[in-house]
Order: C-alpha cells, then sequence, then structure tokens
C-alpha cells in the first residue's frame, strides 16, 4: 500500500511539473517573442511629461552646481518605481547648448547622442520615445526617451531616460527582490536555455545547450516540437511560433528517473513514518504496545535487522549530509575570497579616483564596469562606512538595505585590522552572504597605507545555492536511501523465511509428535544451532519410543492387575453366600434334619441366583473387551430411538416415556456413520439408568429428544426427573467398573462414552441433586 500510493504520488507530481514546465516555457516563448512593451510605452509617456513639469527638477537643472546624481534619483524614485522597475534605467542630463551637465570635456554632446542612438531606432506612439532595435529581434528590449525641461530662465534641457529590460545574470538576485514577478521576463535559470530563429536560422540563443550541433532544422519542422514538445538525448524542447517567421526554443533538461524516484522516495518515508506514527499511537491509546515484545520468531528477526540497517543507514545519511554541506560552504567561501580579491585588485587600480570625493560620475562608472567584469554586485563606502556609489542602487533607494556599511566588518576591517570578513546579512526574507573588504592607498615602507574606503561584496545568490546544492544532496540521500531500506525489508524477509524454515518444520513434526503413533526422524545435515536442535530432537523420538514401549507394557500389566482385582472383587461378592449356604446345607445333613429337602431346594434356587450374579459379570466384561470390533456404517439415528424408547415405554411404571422428534425426523435427515448395536446398547443404557433414578413414590417423568444443531451435528437428550448425581462422585460416572447401584457392574456408561467417542462424538451431562440429570449425546452428521 505504501509503495503503490507514493508510485500514484510521483506520477501525479510528474503530470503536473511537465504542465507547469510547457506552460513556463510558453510564457517565456511568448515574452521573447513580442517586441514592444506597448503599456510601458504608454507609462512611459505620462511620466515623461510629468517629469518635465516638476518644479523641482526644472529649478535643479537650471542650476550650474546641479548634482545629476539627485536628479537621477528624484526621476527613479518618484516617476520610475514599481512597473519599471524590471528595467535598468540610465539618466543623462544635457543643458540648454547640448553640453552633459558637470560632463567631461570629451563627453559626447545631445545631438551626436541623439544621432547615433536613433540610427537603429523606432519610433513610438509617444513622442520623444523611440524602441531601439539591437542586432537582432530577440536583443534586450531598450528604450530611449527624450524629456525637455523648461528652467525658470526659459532655457531648454534635456534629460536622456535609457531603459533596457533586465536579465537575471549568475550571480545577482536583486530584480527577483524588488521586482514584481508579473512584469518581469524570466532570465536564464540554471537548468534553461532559449534560442530564437528567423527564417529558419538560429539568430540568437542563450544557456548552455549547444543548437547549432544539436537540434537540426528537420526537428524545427518536427510538428511534436510545438506541442506537446520534443525530448532528444536528455532534453526537452518546447518550440512557439511568431509573427514574421520567427521561432523561439527553449530548452530544459527531462524529467529523470532520479527525479520521480526523489518524489518516490520522499513521499515513502513520508507515507511510512505516518503510518507508523498512527500505528504507535493507536496501540499505546488501546494499551497493545506490550503486543510488539511478543511477536513470532520470523517478526522479530525482521524487526531487528532493519534496525540493524536502517539506524547505521541513517546516522551515515545525516553525517554524509553534514560533511558535504560543509564542504560546499567552504568552497562556497574560497570562491567568495577569490572574486572579492578580483574587485579589489581592479578598483585599487584606481586610487586616485576613489579618494576623490568630487568624481561621482566617474566613480559611478567605475563601479559598474568592475561589477560587470566580475559579473557581481558591490557597493563602495568610504573610510567612514557611508555609502558612495552601487552597481544596484535601488536597493538602497528602497529602503531595504541600510546606506550604512555593516558595524561588525567596520570593526573587523579597522579596528582588528583583518584582510576580510564575511558576513550573513538580511534584505526582507532574504538571507545572503556579504564579502567585505578595505581599500587602501598607496603603500609606504614599513607601512600597508591607510584606508581610504571600503567595498562590499553581496552574494544575493548564496542561499539560493546552498538550497540547490542541499536539495540535490537531499534528493540523492533519499533516493538511496528508500532503495536501500526497500531492499533490506526484501532481504530481510526473505531471510526470515530461509532462518525459521526448519523451525516451522521442527513445529509441524512436533505437532504430529503422538504417543501412539509412529513418529518420523528429521532429516537436517546442517552443523548450525537448528541442527543441533534436530539431533536433539531425534534422540528425544528414540527416547519416547523406549518410554511408549515400557509405558504400554506398564499400562497393560496395570490393566491385567486393575482387571483382576475387579473381577475378584465381583467374583467375592456372591461366592460368600454361596460357601454359606453351601456350609449351613453340610451341617443340617449331618444333624439329620427333617426339613433337608426344603433346605435342599431353597439353598439351591440361591446357589442359581447366584450362578445368574456370576454370568452377568462375564458378559459385561467381555462386552467391555470387545469395544474396538465396531462396525459402523450409515444410520438414521430417528427411528433407533424411536425403537428404543417403545422397548422400555412399559416399564416407566404409572408414568411413560416421552419422546420430542423433529418435523422432519422421518426424512432421513439425521444420518449418522456409527455401530447400531452401540448405539442400540447406549440409548438402553441411558433409558435404563433414567427410570432407576426415580426414587420409589415418584411419578417417572422421562423425557428423550432429537435435534440438529448448527449445520452438521445432531444431539440426543435423555432427561429425568430422578435424586441426580452427587457432586463427589460426578467426576467417576465414565470410569469402568464404578456405580452407585446395588446390582451392575459400572461398564455400562464406560462403554457409551468409548462408542459415542470412537464414532467422533462426545456424551456429558448436566444434574441437579434433587431435581434430576440431563445426559446429552452429540454426533456428526454423515456427509451426503
Amino acid at each position: 500500500m505504501l509503495s503503490v500510493s507514493s508510485i500514484v504520488g510521483s506520477l501525479a507530481l510528474y503530470e503536473r511539473f511537465d504542465h507547469q514546465l510547457v506552460s513556463s516555457k510558453k510564457k517565456i516563448a511568448g515574452n521573447l517573442l513580442v517586441d514592444n512593451d506597448l503599456l510601458g510605452e504608454y507609462l512611459l509617456g505620462q511620466r515623461t511629461r510629468e517629469i518635465a513639469t516638476d518644479p523641482l527638477i526644472s529649478s535643479m537643472m537650471a542650476s550650474i552646481f546641479t548634482n545629476p546624481e539627485l536628479v537621477r534619483q528624484r526621476i527613479v524614485k518618484y516617476y520610475l518605481r514599481d512597473y519599471f522597475d524590471k528595467y535598468e534605467i540610465i539618466v543623462t542630463l544635457f543643458d540648454a547648448a547640448g553640453r552633459p551637465i558637470r560632463g567631461e570635456e570629451n563627453t559626447v554632446t545631445l545631438a551626436q547622442l541623439r544621432k547615433r542612438l536613433l540610427r537603429a531606432a523606432d519610433s513610438t506612439d509617444q513622442e520623444n520615445l523611440y524602441l531601439i532595435r539591437g542586432a537582432n529581434s530577440f536583443s534586450t528590449r531598450r528604450y530611449v526617451a527624450f524629456v525637455p525641461v523648461r528652467t525658470p530662465a526659459g532655457a531648454t534641457s534635456t534629460i536622456l531616460l535609457e531603459l533596457s529590460l533586465k536579465k537575471l545574470t549568475a550571480y545577482s538576485v536583486v530584480p527577483e527582490l524588488l521586482v514584481d514577478q508579473k512584469f518581469f521576463q524570466p532570465g536564464l535559470g540554471p537548468d534553461l536555455s532559449y534560442a530564437g530563429y528567423e527564417n529558419g536560422h538560429l539568430v540568437y540563443n542563450e544557456g548552455d545547450f549547444d543548437y547549432t550541433n544539436h537540434l537540426d532544422l528537420q526537428q524545427l519542422r518536427n510538428p511534436r516540437l510545438y506541442d506537446p514538445g520534443l525530448s532528444i538525448r536528455g532534453f526537452h524542447h518546447l518550440a512557439v511560433r511568431g509573427p514574421q517567421d520567427r521561432t523561439v526554443v527553449v530548452t530544459t533538461a527531462t524529467y529523470s528517473f532520479g527525479d520521480w524516484l526523489a518524489n518516490f522516495s520522499f513521499l515513502f518515508l513520508l507515507h511510512s513514518f505516518f503510518f507508523l506514527f498512527c500505528t504507535g499511537f493507536y496501540m499505546v491509546v488501546e494499551g497493545r504496545y506490550i503486543d510488539v515484545f511478543r511477536a513470532n520468531f520470523s517478526t522479530k528477526i525482521q524487526l531487528f535487522l532493519n534496525l540493524g540497517i536502517v539506524v547505521p543507514l541513517l546516522i551515515v545519511s545525516i553525517a554524509t549530509a553534514s560533511q558535504v554541506t560543509n564542504s560546499y560552504k567552504r568552497d562556497l567561501r574560497r570562491t567568495y575570497e577569490r572574486r572579492g580579491k578580483t574587485v579589489q585588485e581592479n578598483l585599487l587600480k584606481n586610487r586616485a579616483l576613489l579618494a576623490d570625493s568630487a568624481s561621482r560620475t566617474a566613480l559611478i562608472e567605475l563601479a559598474d564596469n568592475v561589477s560587470n567584469l566580475t559579473e557581481t554586485d558591490l557597493n563602495l563606502y568610504d573610510a567612514h562606512g557611508q555609502l558612495q556609489v552601487s552597481s544596484q542602487p535601488l536597493i538602497f533607494e528602497s529602503g531595504v538595505l541600510s546606506q550604512l556599511m555593516n558595524p561588525q566588518a567596520i570593526a573587523a576591517l579597522a579596528e582588528q585590522g583583518q584582510p576580510r570578513v564575511l558576513l550573513t546579512e538580511r534584505a526582507g526574507s532574504l538571507s545572503f552572504n556579504s564579502l567585505y573588504l578595505p581599500l587602501r592607498a598607496t603603500a609606504q615602507a614599513g607601512h600597508p597605507g591607510t584606508v581610504i574606503g571600503y567595498v562590499g561584496i553581496p552574494f544575493f545568490d548564496s542561499e539560493k545555492d546552498l538550497d540547490n546544492k542541499l536539495i540535490e544532496l537531499i534528493s540523492t540521500i533519499l533516493n538511496i536511501f528508500t532503495v536501500m531500506f526497500i531492499l533490506f525489508l526484501v532481504l530481510t524477509f526473505l531471510a526470515s523465511r530461509l532462518l525459521t524454515e526448519p523451525l516451522k518444520l521442527l513445529t509441524e513434526k512436533l505437532k504430529q509428535t503422538t504417543l501412539t503413533g509412529q513418529n518420523e526422524m528429521l532429516a537436517y545435515e546442517a552443523s548450525d544451532e537448528i541442527g543441533l536442535l534436530v539431533r536433539e530432537y531425534n534422540q528425544m523420538l528414540l527416547k519416547l519410543e523406549d518410554s511408549k514401549q515400557e509405558l504400554a507394557t506398564q499400562e497393560k500389566e496395570a490393566a491385567w492387575r486393575e482387571m483382576a482385582r475387579q473381577v475378584a472383587h465381583e467374583i467375592k461378592n456372591p461366592l460368600t453366600p454361596m460357601k454359606l449356604s453351601l456350609q449351613f446345607l453340610q451341617k443340617a445333613i449331618a444333624e439329620r434334619r427333617p426339613n433337608t429337602e426344603e433346605l435342599i431346594s431353597k439353598i439351591s434356587q440361591t446357589l442359581i441366583t447366584q450362578v445368574d450374579v456370576l454370568s452377568d459379570i462375564a458378559t459385561s466384561f467381555s462386552t467391555f473387551t470387545n469395544l474396538p470390533a465396531m462396525r459402523p456404517e450409515r444410520l438414521d439415528v430417528a427411528p433407533i430411538l424411536r425403537r428404543c424408547v417403545g422397548l422400555h415405554q412399559g416399564g416407566a411404571g404409572t408414568g411413560g416415556i416421552q419422546l420430542r422428534l423433529p418435523a422432519d425426523a422421518d426424512e432421513g435427515r439425521y444420518v449418522v456413520f456409527a455401530d447400531e448395536n452401540l448405539l442400540v446398547r447406549t440409548f438402553n443404557n441411558l433409558l435404563i439408568n433414567a427410570l432407576q433414578a426415580v426414587p420409589a413414590g415418584r411419578k417417572p417423568v422421562i423425557e428423550a429428544s432429537l435435534e440438529r444443531v448448527e449445520a452438521s451435528r445432531v444431539k440426543i437428550c435423555i432427561k429425568d426427573n430422578g435424586m441426580g448425581i452427587p457432586e463427589a462422585v460426578r467426576d467417576k460416572v465414565f470410569v469402568p467398573n464404578f456405580t452407585t447401584k446395588v446390582s451392575g457392574s459400572g461398564i455400562g456408561l464406560a462403554v457409551a462414552r468409548r462408542g459415542i467417542e470412537s464414532a467422533g462424538g462426545s456424551i456429558w451431562f448436566e444434574t441437579q441433586e434433587g431435581v434430576g440429570t440431563l445426559f446429552y449425546i452429540e454426533l456428526p452428521l454423515a456427509p451426503e
């Protein structure tokens, strides 16, 4: 059940993943096929008109002491927020003459820049807003806007806005932190590649997949490539057609067996834990937890073997995960330090620029150049820890991060003199690592140089990388753990079966061991503990055979002694009056008494009576010893019982024997497999005993009945209203030669019991002193 439910869950997850993957690929391809951002153009047209009429911007543009950074910050912060967060924004200011405000001499003029930008630009529906065409139609979307600003003096200055659509880089997640994802074009992920085709020719591609060699034009014409996608050599491709004979192909790695197995492993272990928890909770609540320790030997073997495997496997898995995680963190730290050193060296090549606080524009360009060169985000701080410039200023302008340097970094670098410090910081819900390094002036002899600033390098992707590595590691461990766990479950099951098979054989033989029949020895040649047990069992059988022979001999001797005692006792009773009578007759003859003939006649009658008693005793013992020679046959109980009751009806005195038979008694439905003479003898014996049990002066009420019990047995009941059986002698009723009557051998009930049990039935009684006794006979019905 656990395996089946986990397999079904894994398949359902695969179907959901496949559906979402196709949907995401279509969305990515659709974004790449769109040329214009129509909503963005409309909003940008509104914002540029608002910027042109902003009095504060107008006054700052008119001042010769204008700080372009303040104007840029106001434009970005108040006019290009929210929707435009998905764009990289560059703001350039030009005076009325078309020269850059506070620019250097070799900076291009507005006219030159306008001519260069509009050379490959298309106009939009908004005034002074243009879409810049790239080398191909799949290049990153880029807009330029020329915003004329009228100063209070009546001159017209110009603000140039350049907006380039952001893409996620391999080492930055700032857009993920700041940008609404519904507006953002999906960037290049670690397992995603895409390519653009125009007229069947590859013109653009991103990612690691080699479209030139591994996706030919024939496959591009395959209809399955467009829906539902095409899987080739471990990669899944989905293509979307656009206008002007353009096609975008998005590629990801296929959903591998390892991914499915990871889902199966997780669900299997989750279901197993839930099942064990519910089972344990139920056993604790019901108080049946002790039953765990009473399991059979096979279950205990499986339990202990699995525990002996699972516990070490769990410990090894945890230790491996911890070791790999620590190793990855160390490697990540070394990577950070190498990249930080590269950034530090590039910045120190421009020490003079770092020390000049007036050249802010040049410092921004320096930060951007180093950031692009090293593919990192960086923040430059002055010697007091105040932010000067950042490659991602938006994150500070939005208030997500403070513009003051981490005080722990200041303490470590300035006070403790450490060459670098790596700290863990938080921005909202995102946790990331930041590396801080000092920027020093040119070293003097014997002096490292004073600190002129600091550089902070935030690695926003650090937690994501670590999480991805941990997910990979945990998936691998789960797969290994689950496969080994299931494998060991099967192995322990087979091992328990193999180990307990000889024990089961021994158990079966022990069940068949009898004191009367022939016992077979076990054939097991192994020299292990079970072999030792088998040898002892065989030795026990040899001793048992000797004991059986000795016991049989003793039982025979005891039976003969008991029989001799009983026969002697029974014969002795009539011999005594016979001897006395003969002695009295001898004495009368010797004395020549006149009534000798009368005495002879009287004594002869007494002797005949005693001889009849001796004959009855001999007949009873002969009957008891001849019981094994029975001849069972199919008999209908109902007519036999009716015949026996009719035989004794006349001897019931003034009373009678009531016979109660079922309505279908004459249909032959009460057929048993027994000896007819035995049944007749047993019924007669019970009926005679019932009549004789009624004391003098009480009207006999005897009842005989027949009924079916369950579906395959018949029960006969003989009830009397006699004196009942005293409690002291109830356990001796079926013992041979026991009787409570003056006349009788005590053999009748013993004969009845042996005969009924030999026919597969049973006989018992219920009695109450002074009220009466009920004798029950139950026999199995003969099969049809």
